[in-house]
């Protein structure tokens, strides 16, 4: 799952008169097939007065007295546009020619969490919880800009702020821990040919979950059953049973000596079994209930923290 955000750069050749017009280009990032307006403005020359003429080389686009502005749509990945402006002014001097080069080049960003746990063979993405860790990728996919990843420059965003230390020449990942104070975290990269002609922008939003402890019956047989998670209740099948938890987007892969396991039956607390997250339950009697409950708890963090309740029926 990702997000796709595109950027075209403009690389201005200015002709005899380098500072009287300047150009702007809107948006500053404008992507593949998105509205692009150039437009000009200048101290020195009358634009208004000026006969101004846009084409693309073959064609002209537009042309007429004090035309200081051109709209169009951007083309498509791997494509260049050019558009050649020539400005005649009013007071018979030379005229003025600019060209505008527009690449659009793409990027995208892929992440994951790290140490996000998630059950062998889960189908569904691994989010990240509170405190975990963070991989996002960049990938530029257009040729004008991907001469080869260590042609590449990448600077990288977190929520707004550059982070330096993490960005450089063929940087194109990023790994952070979350801020436990954010719902999201909003990751952005420029990636930039060395030579600083053509640029890539791209971001992303990760959200942030809470962790889950999902209950679930071990079978001698069958093993695991993960098709059936235990969400109420469970009725306890002749003298044994034996119950695993799952700390679902928990940050605990690579990470899981650091977390503690406290069970209990019916608010008393027992030992933690050899397996830590696995309890088998041998009824004295039958008829009654039990309810057992287990918290995992990274103590070395604030947030790292899930909890669990299930109801036997014995």
């Amino acid at each position: 799952m990702f997000w796709l955000v595109s950027y075209a750069h403009a690389d201005n050749s200015i002709g005899a008169s380098t500072s009287d017009v300047d150009i702007s280009i809107t948006p500053d990032n404008p992507a593949p097939y998105e509205d692009v307006t150039i437009s000009l403005s200048s101290y020195l020359v009358d634009l208004n007065k000026a006969m101004i003429a846009w084409s693309d080389g073959k064609n002209t686009l537009l042309e007429g007295y004090g035309k200081t502005s051109y709209g169009f749509k951007a083309s498509g990945p791997n494509t260049i546009t050019t558009i050649t402006i020539t400005i005649t002014p009013s007071d018979g001097s030379s005229p003025i020619t600019k060209n505008v080069v527009i690449n659009p080049s793409e990027v995208e960003l892929l992440w994951e969490g790290v140490n996000s746990y998630t059950p062998p063979f889960y189908r569904g993405k691994a989010f990240v919880s509170e405190e975990g860790k963070i991989r996002v990728v960049a990938i530029p996919d257009t040729n004008i800009i991907k001469t080869g990843k260590g042609n590449i420059t990448y600077t990288w965003q977190n929520n707004g702020q550059v982070v330096d230390e993490l960005s450089g020449y063929g940087k194109d990942s990023y790994t952070f821990n979350n801020n436990p104070l954010n719902e999201s975290e909003d990751i952005g990269v420029t990636a930039g040919s060395v030579d600083g002609r053509y640029n890539a922008v791209g971001s992303i939003t990760v959200p942030i979950v809470l962790p889950q402890l999902i209950f679930y019956e071990k079978s001698p047989s069958q093993g695991i059953l993960f098709n059936q998670a235990l969400t109420d209740s469970f009725n306890v099948p002749g003298d044994q049973a034996t119950i695993v938890a799952v700390p679902y987007y928990l940050a605990i892969k690579g990470n899981g000596a650091a977390f503690t396991y406290h069970w209990q039956i019916n608010q008393g607390d027992i030992d933690t079994p050899a397996k830590k997250t696995e309890l088998t339950i041998h009824p004295t009697s039958h008829g009654g209930y039990a309810t057992i409950d287990l918290t995992l708890e990274n103590f070395n963090t604030l947030f790292q923290k899930v909890s669990g309740e299930l109801k036997l029926n014995l």
